[in-house]
């Protein structure tokens, strides 16, 4: 059994460089400790210098908390052996637990219901009800009691879209004369204060985007200032952010953060990552680093953020290993401050590419040969990539619809000449879905808890897979097995 060990003075050094975290989305497909015993050395090797760990429902909450710890929420060992892990490759370790919005892991339990700001939502808590806040200290506290020797915490408190809405709250409003705004600010101080009262060696950090419209005079009377360090975050390629931002926080907060992302922030339901799209939100951060740096005492450095689902309810997108690439790429682009084939042959000798890795793997027709932990998630990826566009341009065929609709099949008055090929297509097109799903639920298997590859599976692959035999399944019905060779 693993113990859990305080930070040690060399760790301590580390502590205030431009540090460089990877993002661990533990809300969907959590990946198995034995992988993370593969992978976590593997960031170390490609420049981080940290973790920032989502927990949500993969703590293992207990006492009144119990029921909101998935069936696969990792054990208080496992959890010793992550920070064991961090420490052997000198990576610091901030857990991230969620405080105002993004509550569904917890909402969503009838026991929680009340704390819930709409009733019949549950995305975000209602800050007016005593029961939030102690619920959200309870938390915070058992993750502290498993992580001695913190520096950071982060308490989320991103989108919160729901918030001045039920009756406590608009009374509470009225009566002492908030806007939705301070109401937000009250429930994030009183957070902040527990940690600080409780915790005086800890600093925390939020996420920015609920103060980065705010105007500087409401900001300034917020209470924020010396509780916390926002970490300002965005993916996009051109950044939208307020022009004032910069010149506005350094007002408030001496040290901050960024956070960008190397997968899960563009689409919903993408499951190959664009590289090249993240290399220029990179390239970005670090021209908009240079240029705002003096504004501020320091920029501690990123969160490299790697969203493994959009939000609790939503479909997986973008799994760890697939993304690895992807990481290695925006890590050294951070390292080096540039991209070039230099950094790109380095990266790829790393993860083992016995060529360049490809930066749009949305144009592989395979994957090129690798070996990095998971690297048969990131090829049946690719492949099912390419086996889906295949089955999109069949299904898409006007051929398809012209002489064997399901109306057309089912009477069969079909021309052969016309329909033998398309079955063919079709029965050929399925076997290589047999094939790739043995492969892709062995691969996933590997890194992943059977609730995630179950449910990759059937959002991704099955619908497709199964609408290919019933086609195979109503042209034997209807008589047709003749043409199919």
């Amino acid at each position: 059994m693993h113990t859990n060990r305080c930070y040690t003075a060399d760790r301590m050094n580390l502590m205030d460089q431009n540090h460089r975290l990877v993002h661990l989305d533990l809300k969907g497909a959590p990946p198995r400790v034995e992988y993370l015993e593969q992978v976590i050395p593997l960031f170390k090797k490609l420049g981080a210098t940290g973790l920032l760990i989502e927990y949500e429902d993969m703590f293992p909450y207990y006492g009144d908390l119990e029921e909101v710890a998935s069936q696969h929420a990792y054990s208080k060992e496992a959890i010793y052996r992550i920070q064991q892990l961090a420490e052997e490759n000198s990576l610091i370790i901030i857990p991230l637990v969620q405080s105002f919005g993004h509550f569904e892991f917890v909402l969503k339990h009838e026991k929680f219901r009340s704390l819930r700001e709409v009733p019949n939502y549950p995305m975000a808590l209602c800050p007016s009800n005593p029961d939030s806040l102690m619920a959200v200290c309870m938390m915070i506290d058992q993750v502290m009691e498993l992580h001695q020797g913190l520096r950071w915490f982060h308490i989320g408190a991103d989108e919160v879209y729901h918030i001045g809405i039920c009756d406590k709250c608009k009374k509470r409003m009225h009566v002492q004369n908030l806007t939705q705004q301070q109401l937000f600010f009250s429930h994030c101080k009183a957070v902040l204060n527990y940690i600080k009262v409780k915790y005086p060696s800890v600093t925390a950090i939020m996420w920015d985007d609920m103060l980065r419209h705010t105007e500087l005079p409401v900001l300034l009377e917020s209470g924020l200032a010396g509780l916390v360090e926002p970490m300002v975050w965005h993916y996009l390629t051109k950044f939208l952010l307020p022009p004032d931002i910069w010149d506005k926080f350094s007002k408030l907060f001496p040290n901050i953060w960024f956070g960008s992302a190397f997968k899960g922030a563009t689409g919903s339901n993408m499951y190959l990552t664009n590289i090249g799209y993240h290399i220029e939100n990179h390239l970005v951060w670090v021209s908009l680093q240079e240029k705002e740096k003096q504004k501020f005492q320091t920029i501690r450095g990123y969160a490299v953020t790697g969203w493994s689902r959009y939000d609790h309810y939503a479909v997986l997108c973008e799994l760890l290993p697939q993304a690895l690439p992807s990481l290695g790429i925006c890590l050294s682009v951070l390292n080096k401050g540039t991209f070039n084939a230099d950094l790109h042959n380095g990266v790829s000798a790393v993860l083992k590419f016995k060529s360049h890795l490809p930066i749009s793997p949305f144009q592989c027709l395979g994957a090129p040969p690798c070996d990095f932990p998971g690297h048969k998630v990131y090829r049946d990826m690719l492949d099912f990539n390419h086996l889906e566009a295949s089955y999109e341009d069949l299904m898409h065929n006007e051929s398809i619809f012209t002489w064997m609709n399901e109306y057309q099949i089912k009477r069969n008055f079909v021309n052969p000449v016309h329909v033998g090929p398309l079955l063919n297509a079709v029965a050929k097109l399925l076997e290589s879905f047999r094939i790739l799903k043995a492969r892709l639920q062995s691969s996933l298997s590997e890194v992943f808890y059977d609730t995630a590859t179950e449910e990759w599976m059937n959002v991704y692959f099955f619908p497709k897979k199964h609408k290919l035999k019933d086609i195979i399944e109503n042209a034997r019905n209807s008589g047709l097995s003749s043409l199919i060779e």
